[in-house]
């Protein structure tokens, strides 16, 4: 019966049947395709923001805890310095220091006739002989004495152009704190090991 049909008849139901069908099917496949695409793009991109701005807060969280403690360390180093620089300082500049002490005791040997007349000029003082041959380490002890005052003995040692002496200096706080030589005694090495009194005020300490 379609062979029978004329042909503009067969046009008109082939485009009738066919043409909306196509058309349908392309405008569904745009319409599911579009909007799944962009809704993934746009759930990707504030994950990767949060990523990023996590990284870079945990890093500068870094580098703030690594310079903080950096400038304790700087803190503490400086401090410490200062603390032996003052206690130096003090020990060098101080009267009642024993390195004080023992420059004013070897003053007064040195200038002393009867040290002068066993020892012969010219005279020199030393500490203790060091392994290393080295004589600057002056002996020395400190104390307190049975009423709680502070004291110190000093121990070094004379050589002159005949003999050679030990020095034995006693100092001790007085009533207004400041150190006073009790006693300053040289034994000289010779045969007689005589002994010289270069300052004693033990009468008066006591």
């Amino acid at each position: 019966m379609l062979c029978r049909l004329p042909n503009k008849v067969l046009w008109n139901l082939s485009h009738h049947l066919h043409q909306p069908q196509c058309m349908t099917l392309t405008f569904n496949r745009w319409v599911n395709s579009s909007p799944s695409n962009n809704s993934k793009e746009l759930k990707e991109a504030p994950q990767s923001n949060n990523n990023q701005v996590s990284t870079s807060f945990a890093e500068k969280a870094k580098s703030n805890a690594k310079t903080g403690g950096y400038g304790l360390v700087i803190v503490a180093g400086l401090g410490m310095m200062a603390v032996v620089a003052g206690t130096v300082l003090k020990e060098l500049f101080s009267s009642n220091s024993a390195n004080s002490l023992y420059d004013k005791a070897v003053l007064d040997c040195l200038g002393h006739h009867k040290v002068q007349d066993k020892l012969g000029d010219p005279i020199k003082a030393f500490g203790e002989e060091s392994r290393r041959g080295r004589r600057n380490r002056v002996s020395q002890m400190q104390y307190l004495d049975k009423n709680g005052r502070k004291g110190v003995r000093i121990q070094f040692y004379l050589q002159g152009l005949r003999n050679r002496a030990t020095v034995d200096l006693d100092a001790r706080e007085d009533s207004s704190g400041n150190m006073k030589t009790r006693f300053l005694l040289v034994q000289v090495e010779d045969m007689l090991r005589t002994n010289i009194i270069v300052e004693d005020n033990r009468g008066q300490m006591n």
